[in-house]
């Protein structure tokens, strides 16, 4: 029995080393196998392959961008292909362990990395170069609003209760959104009013529970009731897109001058909302010349409204969108204008800090909010850009001084971009600006003027004007008829001579900031 017990145990001894010996063996198959792997995955050749199929990705985003000049864009892609070369003979050996070849293929490894995550970001710039040139659209948000300390805080709220509409202005637009707001809540009351003054007056008088407004006009109420925001609230909203055709009159930018016109609304935010016009620049640019010409117009201006045939503030040409806009100026300047470029205030904080700030010069010291400005030279960057340019009470001149300022941060940021940084930093640049910024010159044509401009990389006269006037109190505007408001009635010889300054630099005529 013992016997029959020890061989029994031996059997089992015996059955436990063949089985781990069988273990071990599969191991040592499985290890050989991923070594084979390996070595084939890390051969020189593969290596290589990597490096070439990332070195000709980078090359191909950099072409489809279109930023750099055809000489730079051959001495960067022949830096690249002597770099795919030189690797590939460092590895042209027998031995594949040799440390030449080891270091070879790390130093390959980390250029196919920076390569990818380098095509990657080109790839992403250049996506975003076409979705601001794409301006197709203009937004109008409408939105239901009811006294902040009311009871009322959605729109299952207003069943049975008052709201006051205004469908007079864009009411193929104002009849969707209000179809929109029945189909979540039909069981209101509703009256309709052809004055905002009035419709806010009810409000604020309990005549209605709410009013139901395109929030564009929402600037227009508060120049009778400034704290209207404050005191109020909005319970519902929607949007609404209205397509736009291309209105640009398109022009070889690099060789033929040509007109940009720059609205800067009053809002945060998506660019393509429709607001007010605050910022109205007529930028001119002869590219063959060097000059480019920044002509401002006061928001305030008393100038005839292309969709209204009446006459209004400029500012409230941008209610009826970007087209209605630059219609009102081509009508009152007697010029074509080729292009317009839309901004609100996110983007001018955006791009600015995408810059890496801008020098802006400012004629005085004042303060502005949380910011102090010196005379002279000052280092901006995005938030204290913005609040240099919407400086109105603290500085000189008011309403002029502001239009001065904005003009000069234009300037740094044109004096900025014009510099070798801007290929440092372009990509970064239009990440930034991405759904605040937009215009209808094409991808084409902005890589082009960036191409030239890095090809001679010559200085630019930039000279400012501006349009003058004396403010009054009017009424009978064609948006609040029954509502006095200021209004800056244009001097005729401002007009005039700016229509001629704007003649000049078309023409290739050379003007500066003291005529």
């Amino acid at each position: 029995m013992e016997r029959a017990f020890l061989m029994r145990m031996l059997f089992l001894y015996t059955s436990y080393i063949q089985h781990d010996v069988k273990l071990d063996l599969e191991r040592r198959e499985i290890m050989q196998v991923l070594k084979n792997i390996l070595n084939k995955v890390t051969h020189k050749f593969v290596i290589s392959g990597l490096l070439l199929g990332m070195s000709l990705y980078l090359i191909i985003s950099l072409l489809l961008l279109g930023v750099l000049p055809v000489l730079y864009a051959s001495i960067v892609i022949i830096i690249i292909l002597c770099i795919n070369v030189s690797l590939f003979f460092m590895m042209k050996t027998d031995n594949e362990k040799s440390v030449r070849v080891v270091v070879s293929k790390v130093i390959c490894v980390v250029l196919s990395i920076i390569m990818l995550i380098g095509g990657i970001y080109l790839n992403k710039g250049n996506q975003t170069l076409k979705s601001i040139t794409s301006a197709d659209k203009d937004t109008y948000t409408y939105s239901l609003i009811v006294l902040k300390d009311s009871h009322l805080d959605s729109i299952k709220d207003m069943k049975n209760k008052k709201i006051v509409m205004n469908v007079k202005e864009d009411i193929q637009y104002f009849t969707k959104a209000l179809t929109s707001l029945k189909e979540n809540n039909k069981d209101f009351q509703s009256e309709e009013i052809n004055d905002f003054h009035q419709s806010a007056n009810y409000l604020y008088q309990k005549k209605c529970d709410g009013i139901f407004i395109n929030e564009a006009y929402r600037t227009i109420i508060e120049e009778n009731y400034p704290h209207f925001t404050e005191e109020t609230k909005v319970i519902w909203s929607c949007s609404i897109d209205k397509k736009i055709e291309d209105f640009s009159k398109n022009v070889d930018v690099t060789n033929k001058p040509f007109v940009i016109y720059i609205s800067g609304i009053d809002t945060f935010g998506n660019v393509s909302t429709v607001s007010r016009s605050d910022v109205n620049m007529i930028v001119t640019i002869n590219p063959v010349t060097k000059q480019i010409l920044m002509t401002s117009i006061p928001r305030d201006y008393y100038v005839t409204l292309a969709n209204k045939g009446k006459k209004d503030k400029l500012t409230h040409s941008g209610l009826a969108g970007i087209e209605n806009t630059v219609k009102t100026v081509e009508n009152f300047m007697d010029i074509d204008i080729n292009y317009y470029a839309r901004v609100n205030f996110t983007s001018l904080i955006r791009m600015v800090d995408a810059l890496g700030g801008i020098e802006v010069e400012s004629i005085e010291d004042f303060t502005i909010g949380q910011y102090h400005y010196v005379k002279g030279i000052n280092q901006l960057n995005g938030n204290q850009a913005l609040y240099f340019a919407r400086a109105r009470y603290t500085v000189t001149g008011g309403d002029n001084g502001r239009v001065a300022n904005q003009q000069r941060v234009l300037t740094g940021m044109l004096k900025k971009m014009m510099s070798p940084v801007i290929l440092t930093n372009y990509t970064s640049v239009l990440d930034s600006i991405e759904g605040c910024f937009e215009t209808n010159m094409s991808a084409d044509e902005i890589t082009s003027l960036i191409q030239m401009q890095l090809s001679d990389m010559s200085s630019w006269n930039i000279v400012h004007k501006q349009m003058s006037g004396h403010g009054q109190k009017l009424t009978g505007g064609a948006y609040m008829p029954q509502s006095k408001l200021y209004y800056m009635i244009p001097n005729d010889e401002s007009i005039q001579e700016n229509k001629l300054y704007i003649q000049k630099i078309l023409k290739g005529e050379k003007i500066t900031n003291k005529e």
